[in-house]
């Protein structure tokens, strides 16, 4: 059995929430906003979503801050060095009695409410250096850029060709940024 099955197995055992955090990845591309997909690829663990698109995402390890889960995770799956947030809204660490605790604010959060993993996670628009990416082996592939109106048709007319869990975070970021542009 492969590790993130026997994963998936402890989670619901637990009886406990995923964390997880998600990068929606924007760039200026001949005056249009484009955004970075990736095929997701896990076979294995996950063949009812493989082939799917999706966004960089993935756990929180224990005690990770959030900003750095998002830009390992960017990393691990595209190549890409994350280089801002949007927001970037956080305070400073406050720490007493050897913890350290610090709030913040995502662009938005998600919630899986049924299915295998019960999933709840962080999600932030970000800026990336100016490379392309590159899918890392095991994580995902074909990686493209797509025109927000491409997204916007594709989670209109075939939402089953997008990733599930990404579904209402791509939903309430492509009506997020059209209220913003009026």
């Amino acid at each position: 059995m492969s590790s993130r099955l026997e994963l998936r197995k402890t989670i619901k055992s637990l009886n406990l929430n995923f964390s997880l955090v998600s990068a929606i990845i924007e760039r200026e591309r001949e005056g249009e906003i484009e955004v970075l997909v990736q095929t997701r690829w896990k076979p294995e663990s996950d063949p009812l979503y493989s082939g799917t698109l999706e966004i960089p995402a993935g756990a929180m390890n224990q005690y990770e801050n959030v900003y750095e889960a998002i830009t390992r995770e960017v990393l691990e799956e595209t190549g890409l060095k994350v280089i801002g947030f949007k927001p970037d809204i956080k305070t400073k660490i406050h720490s007493s009695n050897d913890d350290q605790c610090f709030a913040f604010v995502p662009f938005c959060c998600q919630q899986q409410l049924k299915g295998e993993i019960p999933r709840v996670g962080f999600v932030f628009i970000c800026t990336v250096e100016n490379k392309e990416p590159v899918p890392q082996q095991g994580e995902v592939k074909d990686i493209q850029w797509l025109k927000k109106t491409e997204l916007k048709k594709i989670l209109k007319k075939t939402p089953e060709k997008i990733f599930v869990l990404q579904l209402g975070v791509l939903d309430y970021y492509l009506n997020y940024t059209e209220r913003q542009s009026v």
